[in-house]
């Protein structure tokens, strides 16, 4: 079995960020997971259900496994999901040009 190791990774420091991006802002990743938590938790409750009948369907018993779980796991999903959307369009986003030259 393969192993990673973290140590042969190089660390980023936010101040490099800065300088190669134009600026990484956590704050507005956060944000932009927050937001996607509520749809993700609506939408895992949804296919939690669904898992319920399901199962119902399938085994003639009674489930509430899914409508426990959908909802956080789907918050969760969605929080990562918008976290990891934000950042990576914050890293991807071309540098600005360079400011105009007055004469």
């Amino acid at each position: 079995m393969n192993t990673l190791d973290l140590a042969i990774l190089p660390a980023i420091e936010s101040a490099d960020l800065a300088t190669v991006t134009g600026g990484y802002d956590f704050t507005h990743a956060v944000q932009a997971g927050n937001a996607a938590a509520g749809p993700g938790r609506e939408a895992g409750q949804t296919l939690g259900a669904g898992f319920d009948a399901g199962y119902k369907i399938a085994t003639g018993r009674d489930s509430t496994i899914g409508a426990t779980v959908g909802g956080p796991l789907g918050a969760a999903a969605g929080w990562t999901g918008g976290f990891a959307t934000d950042t990576f369009n914050q890293l991807r986003r071309p540098a600005l040009p360079p400011a105009p030259t007055t004469r």
